[in-house]
């Protein structure tokens, strides 16, 4: 009730008033309807119960992409890939009882959407209230938007909101002109993905509740997720042979047994295969299931030549992301998103949502943006490793995993200031003190290796 009074004042608000009421009084009502903090931004008219309540849920107490949509594609994120070649202090409740909080934020308005269909209005609140499939996919939308807020560090906010005005702005272009689907088929497909996205990002803090919807979205690679938060649940470099995770290690073995037979059996999945079979100068192979549990090391490398050999989804635009959550636990299992098959085919590992889950780093996508915009044009499917490589060393600095580096000058790169690598340098310092608890000296230290890290890499073809 709370909820549907605030909403109902607000979009009753007359624009002006809405803009003049500040900061700190505006964060209590939506962050969907005032530009003037920080560096938010206004997603859409005033008066649209739907944005504004699902927004409005996210920002209070106790509750909690620019991703492209083409599978063939894999545009991988927009701030952290070349359009050429593009892939696919948060409140102790959360922390404490997230499975609750999702019970909460499911609850919001019964078996309707999260909003007031009484204060319906606009052709796509109208559509999702008649429904009512739209209606339970925007309550889930808004249960599972709740458990994203916190960032996977675990402590600060996630970047999802951001994403999720984005998701927003894109459903409501459902209802345009110029849009070939019917409005109810243009919003389904939008909420199934966006939902995905946000059960993935949620899946290692509340399991329970995510899971079904996983299985449901995309049942080709809900297993490998499973495994994977099964996987995140014992303490790195575990021992496997121990007998508390007996019971952890049969699940495991049993979700991906099928996948291990695929590559080994079939034809088409020879080069994965092959590439797992032998050790390399890595020492790494995997050539059968109970290899997996030898080391981090084996169980992210099984990961890594897996996703160009999955089911497509049903759904243009399904991600295929490793939660950023359990590579905070578990380092290793970024391995498991970077090239491995030196060809085409890296355009298809699975990925990772850390762009979307951790906190907001506005200097870094700038800047990165700004790398792709002027890499050169690369022949060669080699190029696509060089690519992969470079959106490794981006997800390093996100993640404060970047390698230590000697001192020297940072190589200069077309399109990239002195200014902007400094802007980038302040605000990696003050992000890893914030969220990993560094010292500034340490932070520093750390920011520089990053920033080395990706430029070193950026615009390179092989």
């Amino acid at each position: 009730m709370f909820l549907l009074l605030c909403a109902s004042a607000l979009w009753s608000m007359p624009a002006k008033a809405s803009s003049d009421i500040g900061c700190n009084a505006s964060r209590k009502l939506s962050f969907a309807v005032y530009s003037g903090c920080d560096d938010t931004a206004m997603i859409g008219p005033r008066n649209d119960s739907w944005t504004s309540l699902i927004l409005l849920m996210a920002d209070l107490p106790g509750t909690a992409r620019a991703r492209g949509r083409c599978w063939h594609c894999r545009i991988r994120n927009a701030a952290s890939t070349p359009s050429r070649w593009r892939r696919r202090s948060t409140p102790s409740s959360l922390n404490a009882h997230p499975e609750r909080v999702a019970a909460e934020a499911a609850q919001v308005s019964g078996s309707g959407p999260s909003f007031s269909c009484s204060s319906a209005t606009t052709a796509i609140e109208k559509t999702i209230c008649a429904d009512p499939k739209l209606s339970a996919l925007d309550r889930q939308m808004a249960q599972l938007f709740a458990l994203a807020k916190q960032g996977a560090f675990s402590t600060g906010t996630s970047n999802q909101l951001a994403a999720q005005r984005t998701a927003l702005q894109e459903m409501r272009a459902c209802a345009a002109a110029r849009t070939s689907q019917p409005i109810a088929v243009c919003l389904k497909e939008h909420y199934v993905v966006r939902n995905q996205e946000l059960a993935i990002a949620a899946l290692i803090k509340a399991p329970t509740t995510v899971l079904p919807a996983l299985r449901a979205g995309d049942p080709a690679f809900a297993p490998i997720l499973e495994a994977v938060q099964l996987w995140s649940q014992a303490p790195m470099d575990a021992n496997w042979s121990a007998p508390e995770r007996a019971q952890g290690r049969h699940r495991i073995a049993a979700l991906l047994q099928p996948y291990l037979t695929s590559l080994q059996t079939n034809a088409d999945q020879s080069f994965g295969s092959s590439i797992l079979s032998d050790p390399g100068a890595h020492g790494v192979a995997v050539r059968k299931i109970d290899d997996l549990f030898r080391s981090e090391r084996h169980f992210a490398a099984f990961l890594n030549v897996l996703g160009p050999y999955l089911e497509e989804p049903k759904l243009s635009g399904m991600p295929r992301d490793l939660p950023c959550a359990a590579i905070v636990r578990h380092p290793k299992l970024l391995d498991a998103t970077g090239p491995v098959f030196g060809s085409t085919m890296d355009n298809f590992v699975l990925g990772n949502d850390c762009s979307a889950s951790l906190p907001p780093l506005p200097s870094l996508n700038a800047i990165v943006t700004k790398l792709n915009a002027r890499w050169p044009e690369c022949q060669g499917t080699i190029r696509y490793a060089a690519y992969g490589t470079f959106n490794r060393a981006v997800d390093q600095a996100r993640l404060g995993f970047a390698l230590a580096a000697k001192t020297g000058s940072l190589p200069a790169r077309k399109g990239v200031t002195n200014a902007d690598t400094a802007t980038v340098q302040a605000d990696l310092t003050a992000y890893y003190v914030a969220n990993l608890h560094q010292t500034p000296l340490a932070a520093a230290k750390m920011a520089r290796d990053a920033l080395l890290g990706i430029l070193q890499n950026a615009h390179a073809c092989d």
